[in-house]
């Protein structure tokens, strides 16, 4: 038995459990925390796979941006966002949302994979400049993107406030 496969399957079980407790999570700051304890099993996994470069990027920007932005915005939220009780409308919809995940899911199992590429790119420069070349500009813009979101969120939130 190769000496990975005990931390894999602990790392994958772990993700699994934090993205059940991310769904199932009936306060969503439990949910931002049970978010940020899949991303960093996310993160230890490709740390497993020798995936240095990837884990870095994982750790930066989804465990410490995203997760810190959904905290932000959370603690915004009334009464601490309190999820409403479950009805058969929404029970419906979730049904046929994960139905049509699972549809999309065995349709790409489905497609015969590409090939490998012929030489892959090695090193943080050929892997930089792949990404950010040609993709600079939307990715400087999500910040703003971002930031108008907050906002928005914020001015919404003052609205309530002031109606009650």
């Amino acid at each position: 038995m190769d000496a990975l496969l005990v931390p894999l399957i602990v790392g994958c079980a772990v993700a699994l459990v934090s993205a059940l407790g991310v769904i199932l999570a009936r306060r969503p700051v439990h949910g931002a925390v049970a978010l940020l304890i899949h991303s960093l099993s996310i993160v230890a996994l490709y740390l497993l796979l020798a995936a240095d470069l990837i884990a870095f990027g994982q750790l930066l920007i989804y465990s410490g941006a995203i997760v810190v932005l959904f905290l932000f915005v959370v603690a915004l939220l009334p009464a601490g966002g309190i999820e409403r009780a479950a009805t058969s409308s929404r029970i419906i919809a979730a049904l046929v949302g994960g139905g049509a995940l699972l549809l999309a899911l065995g349709a790409v199992l489905s497609v015969q994979l590409p090939a490998p590429a012929p030489q892959p790119a090695t090193g943080v420069a050929p892997i930089g400049r792949a990404l950010l070349e040609p993709l600079v500009v939307p990715f400087e813009l999500t910040a703003p993107l971002l930031l108008v979101a907050i906002i928005g969120a914020v001015t919404i939130w003052r609205r309530q406030e002031v109606e009650r």
